[in-house]
């Protein structure tokens, strides 16, 4: 008895445009914005009900690698977000800025809006129709009566996060590090009725209050990262901590074990928060995030993969489409003392640079080496794991994303939608790279 089916179906065509982006995140928004604006035709295709992914759905509460203390890295998409949340000029140069959510979604909503692209939201990508390394078409599912949509298009952009577009097509990608051992994942959070000038006023060392907590077997899993509580409203926070480690983010049975352990971990730290830390007493845990925070899925294998080494020695390339500044931020592998140390090293010194430093993003990390047609942005680039822990951060989704939109318009324009056959010093002029 056969393990599968056949399933054949007519499938109307919603639209035919120049440039086709899938997934509603920063790097999806910066590409459809980027193409739009530079003449293309183009359709976003995002999965939930609103754009803006782990900022947004995800409940990060903070935007990371914003700058490398003197400079603003995240390129010219990201900076018209930050104006609109009107977010002070003096964070435009730090590592963190914190994310009022639902005014984000708004600002995604009238960005995209204004840029005339046409989208759809609640309609994700299943499956796509190509020949010769070109794709021609990309599936989606909605809520509608008949249930499928084909958009076509010249140049497809992935900004699934994951991969989803690039690996149906048959693009190769890695996974983890040398042993195969993924980033762990987090599941964001949002708590009500916070004391924060308590919690400023006392200033506990969050950090020794959990090994205190740890000792005393309140967790399950011993887990010493934490990156704590961030300040989003006048008594609300948004909590990022919680880890499941070596879930394989494209593997159905491992992310549906991973969201009921995390949401079984953010009861312990409830019980935490509200008896050992002060101001937190009467903290309440209001929701849990509907996106589950993944670091590291498919990582698409490019023209040039972006490395550690590069990051070590600042690497600078002609094709450079961005530089950045973010630390290797590679949480730990396991809940180890040894590991947790190795994070301690890396992040807050061996792999962190001096003010004013940073590394270059060639063009080619976006562009797959078995697809002619396609870029990607956001995490999905390609690179190694540590460099991946770098630009996987939402000002360097948005840095990628405004350079495979412009990249995108180009090809559609003058290239019949192949990618590697752009003039790249246009590229670079048509993003004001250096800049923006």
């Amino acid at each position: 008895m056969s393990n599968e089916i056949c399933f054949q179906r007519n499938i109307p065509i919603a639209c035919n445009v120049d440039v086709c982006v899938v997934g509603g995140g920063p790097a999806g928004i910066a590409a459809a914005v980027s193409a739009a604006r530079n003449g293309a035709s183009v359709f976003l295709g995002e999965s939930s009900g609103c754009f803006g992914g782990l900022g947004t759905l995800g409940l990060v509460p903070a935007f990371c690698g914003v700058g490398n203390g003197k400079i603003f890295l995240g390129g010219r998409i990201c900076r018209e977000v930050f104006d609109a949340m009107e977010i002070p000029p003096g964070e435009l140069t730090r590592e963190f800025s914190y994310i009022n959510v639902e005014r984000l979604k708004c600002v995604y909503d009238s960005m995209i809006s204004a840029s005339g692209v046409k989208f759809a939201l609640e309609s994700k990508m299943i499956s796509v129709k190509m020949q010769n390394g070109i794709v021609e078409a990309a599936l989606f599912s909605d809520d509608g009566d008949y249930g499928l949509f084909a958009v076509k298009a010249k140049v497809f952009i992935d900004g699934t996060g994951n991969g989803d577009l690039a690996a149906r097509a048959g693009a190769d990608y890695t996974q983890g590090n040398a042993a195969g051992i993924p980033m762990p994942s987090t599941l964001c959070s949002l708590w009500s009725s916070v004391n924060w000038e308590k919690f400023n006023r006392e200033k506990p060392n969050v950090f020794q209050l959990l090994m205190k907590a740890i000792d005393d077997g309140i967790f399950k899993v011993p887990d010493r990262h934490h990156s704590g509580m961030f300040p989003v409203g006048a008594d609300c926070a948004g909590g990022n901590f919680s880890h499941v480690f070596g879930m394989r983010a494209n593997d159905r049975e491992q992310k549906t074990a991973a969201w009921i352990e995390l949401r079984q971990q953010l009861q312990e730290y409830q019980f935490f928060y509200n008896n050992y830390v002060p101001g937190f007493e009467t903290a309440h845990l209001c929701m849990t995030a509907p996106m589950l925070g993944i670091r590291e899925c498919r990582r698409i294998t490019g023209d040039y993969v972006l490395t550690l080494d590069d990051f070590k020695i600042r690497s600078r390339f002609a094709d450079e489409i961005g530089e950045f500044a973010y630390p290797v931020d590679i949480h730990p592998l396991d809940s180890s003392v040894a590991e947790f140390e190795r994070f301690t090293r890396d992040f807050y010194g061996n792999l962190r640079y001096r003010a004013g430093e940073s590394y270059g993003i060639p063009y080619r990390v976006l562009v797959p080496q078995k697809l002619k047609n396609v870029l990607t942005a956001g995490r999905c680039v390609s690179t190694d794991q540590p460099m991946a822990a770098s630009i996987r951060v939402m000002p360097g989704c948005f840095l990628t994303g405004q350079a495979a939109g412009t990249a995108a318009a180009l090809a559609s324009a003058g290239c019949n939608g192949m990618v590697r056959d752009i003039s790249i010093a246009e590229l670079q002029k048509r993003i004001n790279y250096g800049k923006a």
